[in-house]
């Protein structure tokens, strides 16, 4: 796949040097090309902040991983073009559409777990799902249950 700044990244690609996560997993395995994000036919960020975004959030789930015991975590949704992000029934403006939220799991710790530990320590948005956790990265602190 070929980012807006024409750096070509595989699946395996990580999203910065020293990244634990990759392109294949901020991108949905590649299935999702980064692409300027128009709302209510108005230009709201162009891909290639959506790009500086994703490098943000990376560095922001590398923290979380090392608040965690620095296992491994588990992706299930990252970025996500306005038709997907209808399509799962997502927020108008969800943070997902600029690559600045991430659903989490783990196979070593349960959602309630994760949201408890990150609960003290993350300033953006934290939201416990039954299975999973969303960690945005936000100017205020939100929490909720769902």
């Amino acid at each position: 796949m070929l980012l807006p700044s024409q750096k070509e990244v595989t699946r395996h690609t990580p999203i910065y040097p020293g990244s634990n996560f990759t392109w294949g997993e901020a991108t949905h395995n590649l299935t999702r090309p980064l692409q300027d994000l128009i709302i209510d036919s108005k230009l709201i960020c162009h891909a290639g902040q959506i790009e500086l975004n994703i490098v943000q959030q990376a560095k922001n789930l590398d923290r979380i991983r090392e608040l965690l015991g620095n296992r491994p975590l588990i992706v299930n949704s990252w970025y996500r073009p306005s038709h997907i992000n209808v399509r799962v029934g997502g927020s108008k403006y969800s943070k997902h559409l600029y690559g600045l939220a991430t659903d989490i799991r783990s196979n070593y710790l349960s959602a309630h777990k994760i949201y408890q530990l990150l609960d003290r320590v993350w300033h953006g948005g934290l939201g416990r799902y039954y299975s999973f956790v969303h960690v945005d990265e936000d100017n205020q602190k939100r929490r909720w249950f769902a």
